[in-house]
């Protein structure tokens, strides 16, 4: 047995923003680039993440840059707000993690104790 858990980012409203494949897209936009190879990346389909990069656009401002111009011209970056946003992400679900994790091994220690005990 363990803890599970998932975070995630929503507006002022309680509408969803970012979560943990929010950030996959997002960091792999930087990584490449380009929202089409950055959707074959995480494995969604390019309308899936073009529309997610527009909604987070709209909620945000212009969070992710998107130059049209097709193969070799145009492009898409991530901007430096959203680069920290996603850095507070990774650090919150890293922290709650570890801190998970020490409750996880409690859980261990009970059952385990308890199987020692029926043997």
């Amino acid at each position: 047995m363990r803890f599970k858990f998932k975070i995630w980012i929503e507006t002022e409203e309680g509408k969803p923003l970012i979560g943990k494949g929010g950030v996959k897209l997002l960091r792999a936009i930087e990584h490449t680039g380009s929202i089409s190879s950055a959707s074959k990346s995480v494995g969604v389909s390019y309308k899936f993440a073009w529309e997610y990069i527009k909604r987070i656009n709209e909620i945000l401002g212009d969070s992710v840059e998107m130059r049209k111009g097709g193969k070799n011209a145009g492009g898409s970056k991530v901007n430096e707000k959203i680069d920290k946003l996603l850095s507070i992400y990774e650090e919150a679900q890293k922290e709650i993690s570890e801190i998970l994790e020490k409750y996880n091994k409690k859980i261990n220690e009970l059952f385990n104790e308890e199987e020692k005990k029926g043997q």
